[in-house]
């Protein structure tokens, strides 16, 4: 009776591996999550297919026509597979900041313009503690605090307490770190802490000329061949508009960056090209698409939005911001109530609340299209941190108003091009100072699963200038780093799976 059990044990161990054979599914292939029957777009490739993908240990494992078994089972009939979306410049790192980015479709969100400084209590506010991928660049901002006041920021200004609290001694007693001229010595110190921050993993120079409006060309002429010496990609905030008899004062501004760029080699990618440029929007985007077209590691971004927003205490705001952006008071906008602004309450709320951040309503709609449109500009929300009840809809809607609004309603661009702007030409320009992006912005086997599920039809931003907090609708899924942080459209409580993404080391 032994003899025959084992037989017919090893018949059915048999009959079970022919079937397995059969079908294409081995038991290796036990996967923890399966996505089944969507619509699997991958825009460094142009893969384009209905099919089925099988994560394991954090990794695209597979991606094919067969049938797939796994621990966890997605039906995304109907829905697009997309690798996760990657935003170079996110504010908002923080919990509140991060829920709404990842119901946006956000897995990597990078503060690339503001950045921080040190970086040390940067990644360790953050670490273990995020719900998507996140870095910075080492701030100019902040090494300029630290050399005119000895005060270092203390990690990211937009989302540190500790940070804000520095920013609004700055703004309140110190501003002449921001508005007074530095010397040679100066300089150099300041460049010496950002290639110690890159050294400790910031992933580029973040340069918010328009913000240090003391920093003459030289000293960022000078960091822009510091930045090419250890190839750092620059981020920049360009320089104020400030007016004069000739039109085009934004384009100048422009120039002066992609110069330096084009002198030292240095890689630049220019923040917000629509609000840089205003009405001389589309003249920016043509001298971009030409340096590219000649070589120069040049790109840019745009979010969809015809408002921006920043401090109400910022150098923004010093004398003369009616002139050089072409607004007044009524165009600034308090997130808090919704009230547009008086030149009483503007006083009175620059005084009090330096370091809140307010709307401001001064890019024009045919700019925010064509920035939008243009199929090699970015997508990047430049997402505020959310410390009031309020704040700006670019921090929640941004990804998927560009998906609902002109890729579906208006049809301003297809849907591989919006995807490919918000994914692998992101990733892009941090691979090679951070190799871990070469496994991000795609879906293909082998790269890391980080993967937005969304449903074209229905995906739509809901946030509003008057109601900012209010998440995006049509987003189904969303892994990071092969875990399941979105189910449903709603979050996935207690799994921080975002990992730090630091540059690689660089030499003495």
């Amino acid at each position: 009776m032994t003899i025959i059990a084992r037989n017919i044990v090893s018949s059915a161990a048999l009959s079970a591996l022919l079937l397995l054979a059969g079908t294409g599914v081995a038991a290796a292939a036990d996967y923890d999550i399966v996505i089944s029957g969507g619509r699997v777009m991958d825009p460094e490739s142009g893969f384009d297919k209905v099919a089925n993908v099988g994560v394991k240990d954090g990794r695209v494992v597979t991606i094919s026509d067969t049938k797939l078994s796994g621990k966890v089972e997605l039906d995304a009939a109907g829905k697009v597979v997309a690798p996760g979306f990657i935003d170079l410049h996110a504010h908002g790192q923080h919990d509140v900041g991060q829920q709404y980015q990842v119901r946006d479709g956000v897995t990597t969100a990078i503060d690339a313009e503001g950045g921080a400084m040190p970086m040390a209590p940067y990644f360790k506010a953050l670490e273990g503690k995020s719900l998507i991928n996140f870095g910075a660049s080492a701030s100019q901002r902040c090494a300029r605090v630290q050399v005119f006041t000895g005060r270092p920021c203390g990690g990211n200004p937009a989302s540190n307490p500790e940070a804000s609290a520095t920013w609004k001694f700055v703004l309140s007693e110190r501003r002449d770190a921001m508005t007074s001229p530095a010397t040679e010595a100066q300089t150099q110190a300041e460049i010496g802490l950002m290639r110690q921050a890159v050294r400790d993993g910031a992933v580029g120079f973040a340069l918010g000329i328009e913000y240090t409006p003391g920093a003459g060309r030289a000293e960022i002429y000078d960091m822009f061949k510091a930045a090419a010496a250890i190839k750092a990609p620059v981020f920049v905030h360009v320089r104020q508009r400030q007016p004069d008899a000739a039109p085009g004062v934004p384009i100048a501004v422009a120039q002066e960056v992609i110069a330096d760029a084009a002198v030292t080699g240095a890689r630049l990618h220019i923040a917000h090209i629509h609000s840089t440029g205003l009405g001389d929007t589309p003249t920016l985007i043509d001298m971009v698409t030409k340096a590219q077209a000649r070589g120069l590691d040049i790109d840019t971004e745009a979010y969809p939005y015809t408002a921006g927003s920043t401090m109400l205490g910022s150098e923004f705001f010093g004398e003369g911001w009616q002139k050089r952006s072409n607004i007044s008071y009524k165009d600034v906008q308090w997130p808090e109530t919704g009230e547009r602004l008086t030149e009483e309450s503007f006083n009175a709320y620059r005084k009090q609340y330096p370091n809140r951040t307010v709307i401001v309503h001064m890019i024009p709609e045919a700019s925010v299209d064509a920035a939008i449109a243009n199929p090699n500009v970015l997508i990047a929300s430049d997402g505020q941190a959310w410390v009031t009840s309020g704040e700006h809809p670019r921090g929640a809607g941004t990804f998927s108003r560009v998906l609902g609004h002109y890729v579906r309603e208006r049809k301003a661009l297809d849907l591989m091009a919006a995807l490919r702007k918000m994914t692998i030409l992101p990733a892009r320009r941090l691979e090679e100072i951070a190799p871990v992006m070469k496994n991000k912005g795609r879906l293909r086997e082998g790269s890391d699963a980080d993967i937005t599920i969304f449903d074209p039809a229905r995906i739509i931003d809901r946030a509003t200038y008057e109601k900012p907090m209010q998440p995006s609708d049509g987003i189904s899924y969303v892994l990071v780093g092969g875990q399941l942080v979105v189910r449903d459209g709603k979050i996935v409580q207690g799994l921080f799976p975002g990992k730090p993404i630091r540059s690689q080391t660089l030499p003495d």
